[in-house]
């Protein structure tokens, strides 16, 4: 077995680093899987498939020589499980280790003859007639045969007898002859479809699959008529490679052997010519036509077509001076690119399904540092050769900190020096854009405008006839862009973790990176990722090889900020500096809303926030947040949702405070917590309809919300809001919004949430001095540990939540404390306990006149009877219970009171009437959104088809309680996980 990378492999991960891709970059723009090719570089796999080879080759947009060196070195590395027969060239099998000797030079014949007609019986007569033509052929040809087949051995692809006759059965994989019909087939596809482009990699395949002339080294075929007809098909390869727009150079060499093989090919020597004058070998050109003509008029008596000589007329006036060279205008690209694989194989694909009907155009946005003139100058050296007329370029300067931006006239005449050198230009304006235009009309060029501030700046520079593709880069979105001339849109985020890792990787060594693996992970969250603010670092870090990256990951997170450290003095480079710029093209409105929105903890703003935020109504908030979006100083991640980049918004908290001073931000805040508490009590009360309500603090009104389910989507999406308002508010608002956020805490299982949020509540109302705020904490807090089974700390809370109520005078709160310690004694098995708390809590309720509370505590006293074995009393407190909830409309407690039903019935025997109540049970709580309470009836529903002898629902009744215990961390997943590990035993 051979150790180490093969030829191939090593051939491959040379190609893949001189193009500054990672294997995963690679893999995606070949489409091939990266296990596969990390195997194939690291000599797991020593002989890839031929598609596979393929792919890597259009991947790397390797030339035709290069295709052939990477196919001739996937030969040599053939393994012991592959065969391949070429016969495009003189006749060759190859398999490991090295090619095989297929003996005398008829069986050679043979096999070539087989070849020709791959998957198809030739019959023996025609076998014989052909290599023998003797009275003893037939048996001659069995013997070679058989023979033959020795020396291929136990390859599928084989000699099988068939139609009187033998036929070579092979796939395109095997046979080389098979594999170029394929490619061709595939290029002719595309250009039918109006691809040329996308059908380049498809001929340069093809053509380098050709060794030479076909079975060359078999003489006695080379009058076959399907060796004549193999070599005509090559030939209109060639060509149609050639007319496709293949690479001057690669065309070129496909071209000069078979123009030398036939002197009068017109059409040969046509391209030739071309080729030649395209790689800038204008005299041999020439000489190329003046040699033809010479032959033409001297052996056939004719003049050259006309074609061929407006191809020549055309070199004289190239050789004049009247046509400029091929304009190349790309800066240099960056050394040591890394990461984008997504977004190169997005501006591949684009590339592949273009039609070439219309120019390509591709506007490709982002904030301020994220890499977009990097990403777009990179791709554009990576396909170059797709665009052999040439490449313009231009900065234009759209958010440039010290010039001003490019007028469109400026750039049209930059292009036309370009493509004119030393030409007069038109006077006016309009007729430059003309000639620009015109100029580029039957060209095939990429057009870079780089740093556009609007779709205005770039309209009058779009080309107008097809086969141009143009690349823009701006911060703005360009939908103008993308609405009218129908640009595609690709929006560049900040690097993910990874290729952030890959970028100081590159610039810095993977030994440092990786030795300093916190540091290097500190610094590309403290830099957010943004490839800008990284580079800084990596340029710090290059600079002074001896500092550890801990010491700068320490500077960034230093008292002056992210951006102070990030100053190098350059405006162009400086981060502060360009979101600077972007920030002064704002309107006086949305300057203020991109101030105001770093007083927002995050980590996304709806509409409705911004606006009571901004102190603004909520159309001219959403007019704003668009525009900065637009300008990407905004991200919007979901409709209506908008976020900060945290380095915007450190710039942002710079301009809030400078601007708009402490009693300003003070304000703002204070809108914001009234808008989040106002918004989730209501959400609340819709959630819990008969929960009693608490007196809010003034601030602004809230959004109005539809119903129970617009409430229960509101909490989803503004759930990590709503956390991170509670870090930062200040009492009463703080524990109100703890108060706010119970039910959807509780519905959702979310109790550390709640503990942790009840305890910052406690906190603030003791700071307060605030005795209803403490009390209600208090309460909150003792609830919350109570569903995380600390009933000792729980039974404590509970119990100093009864002694501020009792202060307070509040029955009804009292009521609900006598339910909660009820539930802390039924978690701790003491149902006489709870039992007398439940009772204690039916008497206030009744003082009270607190309907739904007296109804949820009948219903507490029939599960503590259910608990003690007295079934029938529980039935009717159950059921007293449940005719209450009904008329008060509490599903919450009617779910729960079916559920209590449906536990003793199942007691009792009655497993039809038990599998109903809790099947209503389970519907109620699903509609109100309670996931504990559904899990907990999924057991018991469970529990009742066990004991109805149906294991099978059982289980799966059990499986879904499990899954949703388990989601939600809770203890209770043991109950459902004993239950089925009974079953099973």
């Amino acid at each position: 077995m051979q150790d180490g990378p093969s030829a191939v492999g090593r051939y491959i991960r040379e190609r893949r680093r001189r193009a500054g891709l990672s294997q995963s970059e690679l893999a995606i723009r070949a489409g091939t899987g990266l296990a596969g090719l990390r195997d194939l570089e690291q000599g797991r796999v020593r002989r890839p498939r031929p598609g596979t080879l393929r792919r890597l080759a259009a991947a790397l947009d390797l030339s035709a020589a290069q295709i052939a060196t990477l196919v001739g070195l996937a030969h040599d590395d053939t393994d012991a499980t592959g065969l391949r027969i070429h016969v495009l060239g003189p006749l060759l099998v190859t398999a490991a280790p090295s090619a095989v000797d297929l003996g005398s030079p008829k069986r050679r014949e043979l096999l070539g003859l087989l070849a020709l007609s791959p998957n198809l019986a030739v019959s023996a007569d025609e076998l014989v007639d052909l290599l023998w033509g003797t009275p003893n052929g037939a048996q001659l040809l069995t013997t070679h045969v058989s023979r033959l087949r020795a020396r291929l051995g136990p390859s599928s692809a084989r000699i099988v007898a068939a139609g009187g006759g033998y036929r070579l059965d092979a796939t395109a994989d095997q046979l080389d002859l098979l594999d170029f019909r394929r490619s061709l087939s595939r290029a002719r596809e595309l250009v039918t479809d109006g691809r040329p482009e996308a059908a380049v990699p498809h001929y340069r395949a093809a053509v380098a699959l050709w060794r030479g002339e076909p079975l060359a080294d078999l003489p006695g075929l080379h009058s076959h008529p399907a060796l004549i007809a193999l070599a005509r098909d090559r030939r209109a390869c060639v060509i149609e490679y050639a007319d496709a727009g293949a690479p001057h150079d690669d065309a070129l060499a496909a071209l000069h052997p078979l123009a030398e093989a036939d002197p009068f090919d017109e059409a040969l020597w046509q391209r030739l010519i071309t080729a030649l004058a395209g790689t800038g070998q204008r005299a041999a050109a020439l000489a190329a036509f003046h040699t033809l003509r010479r032959r033409l008029r001297e052996e056939l008596g004719v003049d050259p077509a006309p074609e061929l000589q407006r191809v020549y007329r055309d070199l004289l006036s190239e050789t004049a001076g009247s046509r400029p060279p091929v304009p190349q205008q790309l800066p240099p690209a960056r050394h040591g690119f890394t990461g984008r694989a997504a977004d190169l194989a997005a501006l591949d694909r684009l590339l592949a399904d273009w039609a070439g009907a219309t120019p390509l155009i591709c506007a490709i946005s982002g904030m301020a540092g994220v890499g977009k003139s990097t990403l777009a100058v990179h791709w554009a050296h990576t396909v170059q050769s797709s665009f052999p007329d040439g490449q313009l370029y231009v900065d234009l300067r759209g958010f440039d900190p010290g010039r001003p931006a490019a007028t469109a006239d400026e750039v049209v005449r930059l292009f036309l020096e370009a493509l004119q050198p030393g030409g007069q230009l038109p006077s006016t304006a309009h007729a430059q854009v003309a000639r620009y235009r015109s100029l580029l009309a039957g060209r095939r060029m990429l057009i870079v405008l780089d740093n556009a501030r609007d779709a205005e700046q770039v309209r009058p520079v779009l080309p107008g006839a097809p086969g141009c593709t143009v690349l823009v880069t701006s911060r703005d979105r360009l939908t103008g862009l993308v609405a009218t001339e129908g640009a595609h849109p690709l929006d560049l985020a900040v690097f993910d973790a990874d290729d952030a890792r890959s970028f100081l990787s590159a610039r810095l060594g993977a030994r440092r990176v990786a030795g300093e693996e916190h540091a290097t992970a500190e610094i590309v969250e403290r830099c957010g990722r943004l490839p800008l603010a990284l580079a800084i670092v990596a340029a710090r870090a290059a600079a002074h090889p001896g500092f550890a990256l801990a010491a700068l990951a320490a500077e960034l997170h230093g008292a002056h900020g992210t951006l102070s450290a990030l100053e190098v003095g350059d405006p162009t480079a400086d981060v502060r500096s360009v979101f600077a710029h972007s920030y002064r093209d704002l309107g006086p409105d949305s300057a203020r809303m991109f101030r105001r929105l770093a007083l927002h903890p995050g980590p996304e703003i709806s509409v409705a926030a911004a606006a009571a935020l901004a102190a603004t109504p909520p159309a001219p908030a959403r007019r704003q947040l668009r525009e900065l979006a637009g300008a990407h100083l905004l991200e919007e991640p979901a409709p209506g949702r908008f976020r900060l980049h945290d380095l915007l918004r450190e710039y942002a908290h710079e301009l809030v405070r400078a601007d708009e001073g402490d009693d300003g931000c003070a304000a703002a805040a204070g809108r914001l917590s009234g808008h989040y508490l106002h918004t989730a009590a209501g959400a609340a009360l819709l959630l819990a309809p008969r929960r009693d309500p608490i007196t809010l603090a003034a601030g602004t009104a809230g959004e109005t919300l539809a119903g129970h389910r617009e409430a229960l989507a509101w909490f989803g999406v503004e759930y990590p809001v709503l956390l991170a308002m509670v870090d930062i508010a200040d009492d009463p608002y703080l524990w109100q919004l703890g108060w706010a956020l119970t039910t959807y805490q509780d519905r959702t299982g979310r109790w550390q949430d709640w503990v942790d949020v009840q305890d910052k509540a406690l906190r603030a109302a003791q700071r307060a001095q605030d005795p209803v705020g403490l009390a209600h904490s208090q309460r909150g807090y003792g609830r919350a540990l109570t569903w995380l089974g600390h009933g000792d700390a729980a039974r404590l809370a509970l119990c100093r939540a009864v002694e501020l109520f009792t202060e307070l005078g509040e029955l009804a709160a009292l009521g609900h404390l006598e339910l909660d310690l009820a539930q802390v004694d039924e978690q701790s098995g003491h149902p006489d306990r709870a039992m007398d708390h439940a009772e204690r809590g039916a008497a206030y309720y009744e003082r009270a006149g607190h309907q739904a509370g007296l109804a949820n505590a009948l219903n507490m006293i029939c599960v503590q009877l259910a608990a003690m074995e007295r079934f029938e009393q529980g039935v009717t407190y159950g059921q007293r219970a449940l005719a209450l909830l009904r008329q008060l409309g509490d599903r919450r407690g009617e779910a729960a009171t079916l559920d209590s039903l449906g536990v003793i019935q199942l007691r009792l025997g009655e497993h039809a009437r038990a599998s109903a109540s809790l099947a209503a049970a389970h519907r109620l709580f699903e509609e109100i959104g309670d996931r504990p309470g559904c899990a907990d009836v999924l057991l018991h529903a469970g529990d009742c088809h066990h004991a109805a002898g149906s294991a099978h629902e059982a289980v799966a009744a059990w499986q879904a309680a499990l899954a949703i215990l388990e989601e939600l961390g809770l203890q209770d997943a043991d109950k459902a996980r004993r239950r089925l590990g009974l079953l099973v035993a």
